[in-house]
Formats: structure tokens, sequence, C-alpha cells
């Protein structure tokens, strides 16, 4: 006996299956949106405490680097002013980013519907 592999083909056997082919694809395609957003913020907040911490190391070298005297307290003040500042731009990013990803996730969660539903239609006209 020969077979022939196109009749035997799973969603034509078993109509469930390309739903749940599909569902693992939907379920994929969003764990890989996830990931690359949680790496897009790992990354922004990396170089974000880079930046600050090297401002930290400028500040210790400005108070203590030198032989000639530096007022201790204006030096800290500008610091503190830099810092505030950068803690809310970078907050400033990450609303920005969140907001982008909520317009991605949004979009991706529509098109996966209306293929839904097309399917839907389509498998209720083949009946």
């Amino acid at each position: 006996m020969i077979w022939n592999p196109g009749e035997f083909r799973a969603p034509e056997l078993l109509p469930s299956n390309l739903n749940g082919q599909r569902f693992l694809r939907a379920t994929a395609a969003m764990q890989a949106h996830s990931m690359r957003a949680l790496l897009r913020y790992q990354i922004e907040s990396v170089s974000f405490l880079k930046r600050r911490m090297e401002e930290d190391l400028k500040l210790v070298e400005k108070l203590t680097g030198g032989d000639e005297f530096v007022d201790a307290f204006d030096v800290f003040v500008n610091f503190i002013q830099n810092a505030a500042s950068d803690y809310a731009n970078e907050a400033g990013k990450f609303v920005s980013m969140g907001a982008k990803l909520a317009s991605e996730t949004a979009g991706r969660v529509r098109k996966q519907a209306e293929t839904t539903m097309d399917d839907m239609a389509a498998a209720t006209l083949a009946t």
C-alpha cells in the first residue's frame, strides 16, 4: 500500500489541530514580543545606570581630586540637581517605551482577532 502524504495532513484530519497550531504560534509571538520589550527596558536601564555611575565618580573626583579648595556645597548641589533632572528624563523615557509597547501589543491583538474572525467566517461558509 502506497500512502500519499497529502491525504494525511493533520489539519484536514482534525480541524481542531489548525486552531491549536494558530494558538501556539500566537503564544510564541507574544512571548517573543514580551522578551524584546523586556530586553529594551534592560538595555535602557543599564545605559542609564552607567551614565549615573560615571557622574558619581566625577563627583568624588571633584571633591577629593585636586590640591585646590573646592566648595563642596556647590559641587554637591549641582550634582543633585543634575541627578534629579536625569532621573526625571529617564522616567519619561520609560513611560514612552511603555506607551509604545502597549500600542504594539494592541495592534498585534487586533490583527490576530481579525484573522480569527476571517477564519471563522470562512469555516462557516465552507460548511
